[in-house]
């Protein structure tokens, strides 16, 4: 089997297990059904077992080329090949990256909102792929998010994240994420350069 094709199936794998996170926060069944599932989930981590070992690409990708979610491919913010990182696409405007994104159940936090941790995962991520784009790739710092608003479950929200301040060592990052014209958070990510 060709990489591509392995990393379409992967994909596809990911997919999949994403709609079983999604599906059993809110199942119901009694207790042996329960059992039943949980027995079938088990099979299915004992079939994933035995078939560890090095990734099909590499965790950091530095060639990623213009999809930069390329350059963390399993990374749980924005990975495709992670059941956990939402739904989204990231493209480059102008200077910014700019990213529409869709969280799920498993992202949930307060009824019907987004975890701010989750929404805090998700800048730092973005306010790192602009350091990339720049081509002054950091670590972060430190972190700062302002929530203004609950963030929604099931609504395609812009996260749209820019570079402010480029210095030798030191690079200020900002981002906001948006529901429309309303913003529901903001962030800004002090990151120091990797040299």
């Amino acid at each position: 089997m060709s990489a591509n094709t392995a990393s379409s199936q992967l994909l596809r794998l990911s997919r999949a297990l994403q709609e079983s996170l999604e599906l059993s926060i809110d199942v119901n069944a009694d207790a042996e059904r329960l059992a039943e599932l949980a027995s079938q989930v088990e099979a299915l981590n004992d079939q994933l077992s035995a078939h560890q070992g090095e990734k099909i690409m590499p965790y950091f990708n530095m060639e990623f080329g213009d999809e930069l979610r390329e350059a963390l491919p399993y990374g749980p913010a924005t990975g495709r090949y992670n059941a956990y990182s939402p739904d989204m696409e990231v493209v480059v405007e102008n200077d910014r990256v700019v990213s529409d994104i869709c969280f799920g159940k498993r992202h949930e936090g307060p009824p019907k909102s987004v975890h701010g941790g989750v929404t805090s995962l998700v800048f730092d991520q973005l306010l790192a792929f602009a350091c990339l784009r720049n081509g002054t790739p950091g670590y972060t710092a430190s972190l700062k998010v302002n929530y203004r608003r609950p963030v929604p479950l099931y609504k395609t929200l812009r996260f749209d994240t820019w570079l402010e301040d480029i210095g030798e060592r030191k690079i200020i990052a900002h981002g906001e994420c948006r529901d429309g014209d309303d913003v529901l958070a903001s962030s800004e990510g002090l990151f120091i350069r990797i040299v």
